[in-house]
């Protein structure tokens, strides 16, 4: 049994992965409307991040909330599909937050047998 399994039981919770289907109404104007479909739900080490913390990890990048997530490996092109992530806040309401973006691919960083990404809510 890995360190990460015993810390995903005792520390992880269950957050909603969204995909979602694209699809482009006016090629001239580049609009794209994009399908959420059914979340899948898997269990994620979860953890705040700070303003500093994203300024650094994100450059350019305005947001009003931001977290770090562990995944395994295995859900890696779960992961890069996604559209957004739902994770549940401290009164059960349910958050959605977004990734950053390359090539319609959520940036992750492999670290060794886990996934580190970071999402964020946009500031408005």
């Amino acid at each position: 049994m890995d360190c990460f399994d015993i810390v995903y039981k005792s520390q992880g919770k269950w957050i909603n992965i969204y995909g979602g289907i694209e699809t482009v109404d006016d090629p001239f104007e580049k609009n794209v409307v994009v399908t959420n479909l059914n979340p899948i739900p898997i269990k994620a080490i979860v953890s705040d991040f700070t303003a500093a913390k994203a300024q650094w990890a994100m450059p350019g990048v305005n947001v009003s909330q931001m977290k770090e997530i562990y995944v395994p490996i295995k859900y890696r092109t779960l992961i890069e599909s996604s559209q957004k992530i739902g994770i549940k806040n401290s009164t059960g309401v349910e958050e959605y937050f977004e990734g950053w973006r390359e090539s319609g691919k959520m940036q992750i960083r492999e670290e060794g047998n886990q996934l580190r990404l970071y999402v964020y809510n946009k500031q408005v």
